[in-house]
């Protein structure tokens, strides 16, 4: 969902690719028409048409689900090439920094929208207050994915840009973030609860809820102990957290198989609910949530068609997996309809030489363009695809596990998305 604008970036530049996909028809209509650029099928089972691929090749840029990146990345160390990927760095990835600096290799990662353009934003600015002689005293980022608002024309107030799956296990997530000088826990079922409305200029206004664990920018932001307050959070329009904390609440983002041969949505949800085979599941559903059977949540569902004669043709699934099937059938941008990315810092920094203070913020409202490209596609791809070129070409002197946390990446990254249009607006109050 987000490879193409990567793939026609590096195209254009004449760069050699090979696009792998599960499905060859839709690494076919990826690659073009570009005669440098192959397309071919690859399950990562198969291990050695994996290792084959790696060492054929310069660089490997690794969009797949964010568990497989370590298998890509053993790869790449035993076959000495770099490795790009969009994703956090979890501890798996972060224990080959070692290997990867002894072989002088670059593995970077987070280097898309959320994680990425948030980094190297954000760093711009705190750098530059550093320099300046100032601290950092609060610091709030937040970014969503959402519908342009005349997309926005379902009771979610929500479509997908990329992987449902991925959206609703970042549900599941707890987080913690660092609030006057105090670590603030949020267990997961308690994390749409945690929600503040936010206006940010241009956009309008958001829920914000945090996401997952703040505290770790202190060190990777280089801010120690001079930040008293740092929150990171993920935008949705009004509406989403009640009806995600709802949906919570009954079960519907537990990943555990059920059985279902022959069932329909309605059968299903009669079973998870425990509701006798007269009972309104619409009711039943509410009565679980701990709300009234006229709110948003449980008509949410019904709108969905969880409470519908639809037949779920599997055996087995998860309430989460079900609930992703059916919120992409029904929560899809159709032909011509655009995305937004929202994304926002604001920061409060303290400069003891005059003795003043500064709020500082950066915005960027993107938005994606009719019959093509979404914004979230161009956001999260085109940042790895200008990384890529850049080690490609010995740009980058680092080596090891990186973010785009350093200037000699994040500086030449943000002016070449400028120069495509991606642009975060910076503004500085003095006070």
């Amino acid at each position: 969902m987000v490879a193409g604008p990567l793939i026609r970036y590096l195209q254009e530049r004449e760069h050699g690719l090979t696009v792998t996909s599960l499905v060859l028809e839709d690494a076919i209509k990826l690659v073009g028409d570009d005669p440098d650029s192959t397309a071919l099928k690859l399950d990562l089972a198969d291990e050695a048409s994996l290792a084959g691929l790696v060492g054929g090749h310069d660089l490997v840029i690794s969009l797949v689900p964010f568990t497989y990146h370590p298998l890509v990345a053993r790869h790449c160390l035993e076959q000495g090439k770099h490795l790009v990927t969009a994703s956090y760095v979890s501890e798996e990835m972060e224990s080959l920094d070692d290997e990867a600096k002894k072989r002088g290799l670059i593995f970077l990662n987070e280097i898309g929208l959320d994680p990425g353009i948030d980094h190297m934003s954000a760093m711009r600015i705190i750098d530059d207050v550093h320099e300046r002689g100032g601290k950092i005293r609060h610091f709030g980022s937040y970014c969503g994915g959402l519908p342009a608002p005349e997309a926005n024309d379902n009771p979610f107030g929500y479509k997908f840009s990329w992987a449902p799956r991925s959206v609703l296990l970042a549900s599941r997530n707890g987080a913690r973030y660092w609030r006057d000088n105090h670590i603030v826990e949020v267990s997961p079922e308690r994390l749409f609860r945690n929600m503040r409305i936010l206006n940010v200029p241009g956009a309008g206004d958001f829920e914000a809820y945090p996401n997952r664990d703040s505290l770790k920018y202190r060190d990777i932001y280089q801010l120690g102990d001079e930040a008293r307050s740092i929150f990171r959070g993920t935008l949705r329009y009004i509406g989403w957290c009640e009806t995600m904390y709802s949906f919570v609440k009954i079960g519907l983002l537990d990943e555990t198989p059920r059985d279902c041969k022959g069932m329909t949505y309605a059968d299903f949800m009669r079973d998870l609910l425990g509701a006798g085979p007269d009972e309104d599941l619409r009711v039943v559903a509410a009565n679980r949530m701990g709300r009234p059977a006229d709110c948003l949540p449980p008509w949410n569902l019904h709108w969905l068609g969880m409470f519908s004669r639809h037949p779920i043709g599997r055996d087995r699934i998860s309430p989460l997996e079900a609930l992703g099937e059916i919120m992409m059938e029904k929560l899809s941008y159709s032909p011509g309809e655009r995305d937004m990315v929202v994304l926002f810092h604001e920061f409060k920094a303290w400069f003891p030489g005059d003795d003043h203070y500064e709020r500082l913020t950066s915005t960027l409202v993107d938005f994606g363009v009719r019959y093509g490209d979404t914004s979230m596609s161009r956001t999260v791809s085109l940042p790895a695809a200008i990384a890529a070129e850049m080690i490609l070409e010995g740009r980058i002197s680092l080596r090891g596990v990186l973010r785009p946390v350093h200037p000699e990446i994040y500086n030449p990254v943000l002016d070449e998305l400028e120069k495509l249009n991606i642009v975060c607006a910076e503004e500085i109050t003095v006070y």
